[in-house]
């Protein structure tokens, strides 16, 4: 089957998930990058509440949260023909998980919303969960009296070792202790130092942020590090040192062209890396300059019900606002589709209350979303993950 189609597996809340929701697990979707169509390719796989997908390519293979009292991290393989075959679930060490993170070829990071911890899981060569896990805890409150009780882990970003250009940071965005925590890894584990410590808290100090926060995700670029605050409706630039593994608040910005602090709540945040002819661009490389402009920060905001656009200015210092997209009630996550050749690159947004899928041409001159029209239902979408269909089937039948 030789058409232009993308294939996007969209996770959902299910009656089984806590919260709950009319999901019946991770749905599959037909996508057309010449005009932002989607079909609905009906369900991959019934799983209960997956709210967060992560990909792995060799084996392709998919990582799912079980968003529950009690979390379980499952994974999936990908066929060719677009089915999923579950390879199996394991604890992730705490409750509401709500992030995964693939981290190379022998971990992914997922963490739990509940108690904060953040569980690095052991993966094998056929891409299926060992059973064995490393829980990072944490404590910590702050000021949001309601929200901040206690550390909740919301996601993970990874950052770059300046020192050590074969290991990482990963970089916890802590919601209940308004900080990014930070751990030391290596994508093999055993290509640390044999005396480097094992990632656990304390080893590094993370970076602060402003008392009542919220940091619910993370983006990094290069050596400054964007992260969007749930409850303060705020952009927050962090510099980032990748020698020392330390970084220092910058300022920030409003999350939409007005100040709605207590109404409006930033949820993903994503960089629009631009097509560089001979370069590929790997997580944590600085977004490359260009004559047209430096590069775009989208940040999807729930009360607004916006995706807002941000020009990255002063080499990655400053954000810049440029514009507010409507894209349904409660946009959740969101994903950028890259264009092939001449086809454009799209936003495709998750509307949770809305029930729906929205698909955004990106304007390739000022990089701001504008909606194409279409729409389609599915009931409370919350992620939205690209998979490389054809890859797969090329390596299928290689």
């Amino acid at each position: 089957m030789d058409t232009p189609r993308r294939l996007l597996l969209v996770g959902t809340y299910t009656p089984d998930s806590d919260p709950r929701g009319e999901g019946r697990g991770i749905h599959r979707v037909w996508f057309d990058p010449r005009t932002g169509a989607m079909t609905d390719g009906g369900v991959a796989a019934r799983t209960p509440g997956p709210s967060f997908l992560a990909y792995r390519p060799e084996p392709p293979t998919v990582y799912v949260v079980n968003e529950r009292a009690e979390g379980t991290l499952t994974a999936f393989r990908v066929h060719g023909d677009a089915t999923l075959t579950e390879l199996g679930s394991v604890p992730t060490g705490g409750g509401s998980p709500c992030h995964v993170r693939y981290l190379g070829p022998r971990q992914a990071a997922v963490t739990n919303y509940a108690n904060g911890v953040v569980t690095l899981v052991s993966t094998g060569e056929d891409g299926a969960p060992t059973g064995v896990t490393l829980e990072l805890a944490h404590q910590g409150t702050g000021p949001v009296a309601d929200r901040q009780e206690g550390p909740h882990a919301h996601s993970t970003a990874v950052a770059l070792d300046s020192f050590e250009p074969g290991n990482r940071y990963l970089l916890a965005a802590d919601l209940g202790t308004d900080e990014l925590r930070a751990y030391h890894y290596s994508p093999v584990p055993e290509q640390l130092a044999e005396d480097a410590p094992e990632p656990r808290e304390g080893s590094f100090p993370g970076v602060p942020l402003p008392p009542g926060t919220g940091p619910r995700h993370a983006v990094v670029n290069g050596d400054h590090v964007y992260v969007a605050g749930e409850l303060d409706s705020r952009v927050h630039v962090v510099r980032w040192d990748g020698v020392s593994g330390t970084g220092e608040h910058l300022g920030s910005v409003t999350a939409t062209a007005d100040e709605v602090s207590g109404k409006n709540f930033p949820a993903e945040i994503a960089l629009h890396r631009l097509k560089v002819e001979g370069r590929e661009i790997a997580e944590g490389d600085a977004l490359p300059l260009t004559s047209t402009y430096e590069g775009r920060l989208y940040v999807s905001n729930r009360g607004a019900d916006v995706v807002s656009t941000f020009a990255v200015r002063d080499g990655g210092a400053r954000l810049e606002h440029l514009a507010d997209t409507p894209v349904g009630a409660w946009p959740r996550h969101f994903t950028v589709v890259r264009g092939h050749r001449d086809e454009p690159d799209h936003l495709v947004a998750a509307a949770q209350n809305g029930d729906e899928l929205m698909s955004l041409r990106i304007d390739p001159d000022t990089g701001i979303p504008a909606d194409t029209g279409h729409r389609l239902g599915v009931p409370v979408p919350v992620c939205v993950l690209p998979v490389p269909i054809k890859r797969i089937r090329r390596a299928e039948g290689a």
